[in-house]
């Protein structure tokens, strides 16, 4: 019933507007352009709904790989640890010597009776000359270069040296009580203080000796010479006995303290103490001894006519034993080497 009630209403009406209806290629070439329209707007929604879900998707795929804002990613399953690179410390290894076979003073002190020798050293890294002064109760002179100005006293007073000018310095120790120094130029760049132990000298006998050191070098031949040395090491003393190195972060003076001393031992061997470790080493085609405490290392090598060879470390100083070893059997004692007396 309720169909043919439904077939009649669309009979009705469909003759009722029977004279506004196209014919019917026109109406089949609407009703499939309407379709394509239909369909085409379907595609579109369709692909506009997954772009959503992609860039939704996406967008929550980004923060599970990332994590909460400033998180790294957690490592892969499987993968190692990451590791932290640690630079490996650095060895002291040994590198051709530098250091020279003499040592040079460019200036000549005064001569005649009653003056020593001149004695041309290293002393706390600057070229040093001493010489003994006449009479019975002289003092030594003693010369020391720079090649800046030294370092200035409190008490100063002018003076000349061959007409130029000159400054003499006082002050006063607890150790070794009123001191005097003369400060002069005898060349550009190059600076000289002379100083006499003893007695306090007179300013006109420091003048006299300075007006008398004259252009000229003094060379003193060196206790030791070198076929290699540690890398960055500095030679700060040299004296007829002794030949001081300092290793980095060392200030030269003229001390052994935290340094390697190279000396002339008048003793072939070692003795035997409480609280020292001992070992025999081979060093070149001699054996020496490798002696250790609390305080130093030192090695001696035993040297023809009943002397040694001694190598003294300080805490700051020490160097592997293969190194320590390797820099001993490349030094050369020469014939001006006297034994150390300190």
């Amino acid at each position: 019933m309720i169909n043919d009630d439904i077939e009649e209403r669309l009979r009705e009406a469909l003759r009722l507007h029977a004279a506004e209806a196209p014919p019917g290629a026109s109406m089949l070439g609407a009703v499939t352009a309407e379709s394509v329209r239909r369909g085409r707007r379907a595609r579109l929604a369709s692909l506009s709904a997954g772009a959503a879900v992609f860039v939704v998707v996406g967008a929550v795929l980004s923060i599970a790989l990332r994590g909460p804002a400033g998180e790294e990613p957690p490592p892969a399953v499987g993968a190692p640890p990451p590791v932290t690179a640690v630079a490996p410390a650095s060895a002291v290894v040994l590198v051709r010597s530098t250091v020279l076979p003499a040592v040079t003073f460019p200036f000549s002190p005064p001569s005649g009776p009653g003056y020593g020798p001149p004695l041309v050293t290293i002393t706390a890294g600057r070229p040093t000359l001493a010489q003994r002064l006449p009479g019975a109760d002289g003092g030594t002179a003693t010369l020391t270069l720079y090649d800046a100005a030294p370092p200035r006293k409190a008490v100063a007073a002018p003076a000349t040296v061959h007409g130029q000018v000159a400054t003499l310095y006082d002050w006063s120790t607890a150790g070794a009580g009123p001191q005097r120094m003369l400060v002069w130029q005898p060349a550009p760049s190059t600076w000289l203080t002379l100083t006499e132990d003893g007695p306090v000298p007179a300013a006109g006998d420091l003048v006299a000796y300075a007006e008398a050191v004259t252009v000229g070098a003094v060379k003193a031949q060196a206790p030791f010479t070198f076929r290699s040395v540690p890398d960055g090491w500095t030679v700060d003393n040299i004296t007829s006995g002794v030949i001081t190195f300092c290793p980095p972060g060392v200030r030269p003076d003229g001390s052994f303290v935290d340094k390697l001393a190279v000396m002339l031992d008048d003793s072939p061997s070692v003795e035997p103490r409480p609280g020292v470790e001992s070992v025999a080493v081979k060093v070149g085609a001699r054996t020496g001894t490798l002696t250790t405490s609390a305080e130093a290392q030192v090695l001696h090598v035993p040297l023809d006519e009943g002397r040694s060879l001694a190598l003294q470390l300080g805490p700051k100083a020490a160097l592997p034993t293969d190194v320590l070893v390797a820099f001993a059997a490349g030094i050369e004692v020469t014939p001006s080497a006297q034994v150390s007396r300190g």
